[in-house]
């Protein structure tokens, strides 16, 4: 069985709001991207973007094991909205009748990814998304490129397998657990057999 990665999860999460946007079900969404620090671009380029989306690895819970081979290993992924209007704060959350907000822009993303384990994009053995946290990405730079982001917080989890305990648990598997000693006393003219049982521990 090949194990899952943390790069195929996050291109799947892409892969399916990438698929939003082709099947033309959000019309108001322009970009999908791999978060690769935009926000830290002095250029703002990245606000031509918008309305976009980012998806980004954050961090991975404490691996639980469940087997000899097996591990579960929980996951942390962020998924980023962004919205510009140059009105004013309250248009960039809430939108307008021509422009999507941060706010329905969030709804739409928990609503596509809640309890969903990518399966309709090719990604298998992965346990559904679950909802985090919802935090506010404020800065100078946001506030002076009139928009509005926030980090909404997915977590999941798959279960590696080792494949080098693999190995050692078949040559566990042929373990010698008895053996047969003969006796053979050629002066006395005496034969005689053991059977001996071998413990594993």
């Amino acid at each position: 069985m090949v194990n899952l990665r943390i790069s195929t999860v996050e291109q799947g999460i892409l892969d399916l709001l990438q698929l939003q946007i082709t099947s033309k079900k959000w019309t108001w969404l322009r970009e999908v991207k791999s978060y690769g620090a935009e926000f830290d671009d002095e250029t703002q380029v990245f606000v031509k973007s918008f309305p976009a989306i980012w998806v980004v690895f954050q961090n991975s819970g404490k691996p639980k094991k469940i087997s000899n081979n097996k591990t579960e290993y929980p996951l942390t992924f962020v998924v980023i909205v962004g919205a510009r209007s140059l009105r004013n704060e309250e248009t960039r959350r809430h939108g307008t009748d021509a422009n999507i907000g941060t706010y329905d822009m969030l709804s739409f993303v928990q609503e596509l990814l809640i309890g969903n384990d990518l399966s309709t994009v090719g990604v298998k053995g992965l346990q559904p998304l679950e909802l985090g946290r919802t935090e506010t990405v404020f800065n100078k730079k946001t506030q002076a490129s009139s928009i509005s982001v926030f980090a909404q917080e997915f977590t999941t989890q798959y279960t590696i397998t080792a494949s080098d305990r693999d190995r050692s648990e078949t040559e566990t598997d042929d373990y010698l657990d008895r053996i047969n000693i003969d006796y053979n006393v050629d002066q006395l003219e005496v034969k005689a057999s053991d059977l001996v049982e071998l413990n594993k521990d």
